[in-house]
């Protein structure tokens, strides 16, 4: 419904290269290793519209992951003006994390690819699950299954191409220090805007965009 206004608002979404194996290391070694969203299924983003300013914990739609785009963040609805919002929040799910059960994570970032210049601040959680299931519903994206650990720093800066988020390796971290995590297990992570303004929406590229050529990124070192 919002769509078409919100593409001429926000930044668009972007997506990464992959294959969801790890580019070095393995089997939870020292290392620093590379994995990429690599299904259609694995990113996208959930949308729930007429809400106040308050980003949404629950009630968020069914995934739209059949696009091109990543939505994150809030815009205003002039459908229902003034002071209610569109709410979205984006999802990167990646497959075949080779990262034992344990391991100290040294650093971690997420690097989707953005499109559109506006400057946004946005905030991150993971999925506190063992081995986590691409979203088949909105409720596999409530607040109740994030993790404890999340950043709300990630500023995405002006312009377009792939962006790196601060360190995330509280919420890596967490993760795979869960009793039933095992190397090899998927990891997901969702992306949201708080609303501060008009707008905070913006825009990544997701895997169905080129096929994965511009899939984000997970970085991982151990």
């Amino acid at each position: 419904m919002q769509l078409s206004k919100i593409g001429s608002k926000i930044c668009r979404p972007i997506a990464g290269k992959v294959d969801g194996s790890g580019a070095s290391g393995g089997g939870g070694g020292g290392g620093t290793q590379t994995f990429t969203v690599s299904a259609s299924a694995d990113d996208g983003y959930v949308f729930l519209a007429n809400q106040s300013t308050s980003t949404p914990t629950s009630g968020w739609g069914s995934p739209s992951n059949s696009g091109s785009n990543v939505y994150i963040g809030a815009v205003e609805d002039y459908d229902n003006w003034p002071n209610i919002y569109s709410h979205y929040l984006g999802y990167f799910r990646f497959q075949n994390i080779t990262v034992a059960q344990g391991a100290t994570i040294s650093s971690a970032y997420l690097k989707p690819y953005k499109i559109g210049y506006p400057d946004r601040t946005a905030s991150m959680k993971g999925i506190s699950q063992d081995n986590v299931s691409a979203p088949t519903a909105g409720s596999d994206l409530a607040a109740s299954n994030f993790t404890t650990a999340g950043i709300t720093n990630f500023v995405t800066g002006t312009g377009f191409g792939q962006i790196t988020s601060p360190d995330i390796k509280d919420i890596v971290q967490e993760i795979v220090d869960r009793a039933g995590w095992a190397s090899g297990n998927a990891m997901m992570l969702a992306v949201y805007a708080p609303l501060t303004g008009l707008s905070t929406s913006w825009t990544a590229r997701s895997f169905d965009y080129s096929s994965g050529s511009e899939a984000a990124e997970l970085i991982i070192e151990t």
